[in-house]
């Protein structure tokens, strides 16, 4: 072999050496590193052992490489049987798509990404949850993975879900519901109460005081006596009134609540109103008709005494002038005024005069008829006087049995025939 072959060897193998120094220096270097961050990964896992959020990190594949206790807590598995599973391993696949897309949209923007979702856990219960995440970059600025936090919203969802279905309610009842703070300045009112002082939806209240949506007697009541009441009992009831956009006075039923803060000091008062103008009417009308009523039944007493008198002429005689129609009310008012006249005048011989009777039928016939029964049960005698030719008729053409009974045709002759029995 020549030199120069043996130069040339010797070349070769010393590039070789040169070669697997720098794969062993760069295995070295690799190792270094990998201790390195394994203490570091020990430092942090204890840093996020300790923190009560649920945390987890994965590669760029979604595989998770690592969680903290409060994460494998809330998911009820151990670490072992997280690490290295995809969410498709652990969540039912309808969510398990969810969270991959999440993950590749945070890895393409490679920016922090908050979002709510459903997360089931292992005993099966559904609860929202909000994940906050972040990407994970190497040393070249390649995203590598990501971190995210967990946070359990499902009482605040709830809350919240509670707190929209009260705002419907307050919205869309009919009674006029507002709040105001401590000093009376106006912080919340409903649609209907928006409607009724002819305010838009979007009407700003800050200016606006209780005062502006009462007239001057019932906010001087409000602000005199019913916040103060409220203040000391929790509450306030009474009959205020309201203004419209108008001006018009609206009668209202109100009930005021207060609010306190820890210290138990005044923050807040709420006003339930309930418009009551049909209700005011009502009972007005009915007051009206109660006094009509009453007018009318005493103008009917009046007049059953003025139509029905009872006049003793002697000191056996007594005289009943009967005049107008008689129905079956005022037939026993007769007979009740001409018994009780009888009794309390010790008469021997009443007069009944019906001159003024217009209409003579078996109503009235019987009810003379009955009246005389009972007089003569009294020890007494009835006359029936005013007898007129067509209701002699009638008498008869109805059959009224007269037997009982004395008649004459006028009432001058009745008297004479009582001055003259009582001389005899």
């Amino acid at each position: 072999m020549s030199l120069s072959a043996t130069n040339h060897n010797t070349e070769a193998e010393l590039s070789r050496l040169r070669q697997r120094v720098a794969e062993l220096e760069e295995q070295l270097a690799r190792l270094e590193s990998s201790n390195g961050v394994a203490t570091a990964n020990f430092d942090m896992h204890r840093v996020l052992d300790a923190l009560a959020v649920p945390i987890f990190y994965k590669d760029a594949d979604g595989r998770y490489v690592g969680c903290n206790e409060a994460f494998a807590a809330f998911l009820g598995r151990d670490r072992a049987g997280i690490i290295g599973k995809t969410a498709y391993d652990l969540a039912p696949p309808h969510l398990a798509e969810v969270y991959h897309q999440a993950d590749l949209n945070l890895m393409r923007q490679r920016t922090l990404q908050v979002y709510e979702a459903e997360v089931m856990t292992a005993q099966g219960e559904n609860r929202t949850v909000q994940f906050s995440k972040a990407p994970i970059f190497d040393a070249a600025g390649n995203v590598v993975g990501l971190i995210g936090a967990i946070q359990d919203i499902t009482e605040r969802k709830k809350a919240e879900q509670e707190m929209t279905r009260l705002m419907e309610i307050l919205e869309n009842t009919p009674d006029v519901i507002g709040m105001a703070d401590a000093q009376g300045r106006v912080v919340y009112m409903n649609k209907a109460g928006r409607r009724l002082r002819g305010l838009s939806s979007d009407a700003d209240l800050k200016s606006m005081q209780i005062a502006d949506f009462h007239p001057a007697w019932a906010a001087k009541i409000i602000y005199e006596e019913a916040i103060p009441i409220a203040d000391h009992n929790g509450y306030w009831s009474g009959d205020l009134a309201m203004v419209n956009a108008r001006g018009e006075e609206i009668p209202v039923s109100q009930v005021l609540l207060a609010h306190h803060d820890a210290d138990g000091k005044l923050t807040y008062v709420t006003g339930i109103m309930r418009d009551i103008s049909e209700r005011k009417k009502a009972e007005r009308a009915l007051r009206e008709r109660e006094v009509q009523e009453q007018v009318i039944e005493a103008q009917r007493a009046a007049l059953r005494e003025l139509s029905t008198p009872l006049l003793p002429i002697s000191s056996d005689v007594v005289v009943m002038p009967i005049i107008g129609a008689v129905d079956s009310a005022r037939a026993q008012q007769i007979m009740d005024t001409l018994l009780e006249g009888v009794s309390e005048h010790h008469a021997s011989l009443a007069i009944l005069d019906i001159t003024g009777v217009k209409v003579m039928d078996t109503q009235v016939a019987g009810a003379l008829l009955h009246a005389a029964h009972a007089v003569r049960l009294l020890g007494a005698q009835v006359v029936l006087s005013g007898i007129r030719p067509e209701i002699a008729q009638t008498l008869v053409h109805i059959g009224i049995d007269m037997r009982d009974l004395v008649t004459r045709s006028t009432l001058q002759q009745a008297i004479a025939f009582a001055l003259e029995r009582f001389r005899q």
